[in-house]
């Protein structure tokens, strides 16, 4: 426990009370199923309900119902192992530093994308680009859409991989330095399935992005803010990116 102690995040290491591994699986499956249909929801509602096309400004609408149905969902997953938003990292401790290491890292990020990666590997072809330029559509009001989902949204993704997969998978292994390795690649692979509608391309970037690399923030850094800031920058960046280019 001491070897990784220096690797997780504070509020997490303060706590002392033994729970089960029954019920850290309990919190991983209930939390799941719960958040994974509360964002069918967040996207079921604007369509069924208000029949509102996915795509462009119906997407703030998918990020606010997302942000607070999400959060309801987590908070009760959670609850099962006895723990808060503030015990998986979503503390205001070093949020100045944090913001701006996250704020970095999705800048640089972005920039690799746009003048490197994305141009050398098929550019306005690429499966996710197409994919996201629908959505997008043709307006800037689109565009302000993703830009309030990528500020809404983040905080439900965040704590649901970074918060509770990453916490409820990894003491389920044991809580080992090697557990903590699984769980980042479990993490990293879980996320770039969870895109599988980007494509191959998208999968890899979002697995890279979002999985492997928001991951290791979070262990670096043991708290959210840095993985949110960057997370929601990138979200940010990328459709105005892709509207202004493609």
């Amino acid at each position: 426990m001491t070897a990784v102690a220096a690797t997780l995040p504070r509020p997490l290491n303060a706590r002392s009370e033994p729970i089960s591994r029954v019920r850290w699986a309990a919190a991983l499956v209930v939390g799941a199923v719960l958040a994974v249909s509360a964002d069918f929801a967040s996207q079921a509602i604007p369509q069924v309900v208000l029949h509102l096309p996915l795509e462009g400004s119906t997407f703030a609408l998918v990020g606010l119902l997302k942000v607070s149905l999400g959060l309801a969902a987590l908070a009760l997953g959670l609850r099962i192992a006895n723990l808060r938003f503030r015990d998986v990292g979503l503390v205001a401790d070093g949020w100045r530093r944090d913001a701006m290491i996250g704020l970095v890292v999705a800048v640089v990020y972005a920039a690799l994308q746009f003048l490197v990666i994305i141009p050398a590997t098929g550019g306005a072809s690429r499966a996710d680009i197409v994919v996201e330029s629908e959505r997008l559509g043709d307006s800037l009001v689109g565009v302000g859409g993703f830009v309030v989902l990528a500020w809404t949204g983040v905080f439900f993704e965040e704590l649901l991989f970074r918060g509770l997969f990453f916490h409820t998978v990894w003491r389920l292994l044991g809580g080992s330095r090697l557990a903590m390795y699984v769980t980042v690649a479990a993490a990293t692979l879980t996320f770039a399935a969870g895109h599988g509608y980007q494509g191959l391309p998208g999968m890899i970037d979002t697995g890279l992005f979002g999985g492997l690399l928001l991951t290791l923030l979070f262990v670096w850094r043991g708290r959210l803010t840095a993985p949110i800031v960057a997370h929601a920058m990138w979200n940010t960046l990328a459709p105005i990116g892709i509207y202004l280019l493609y």
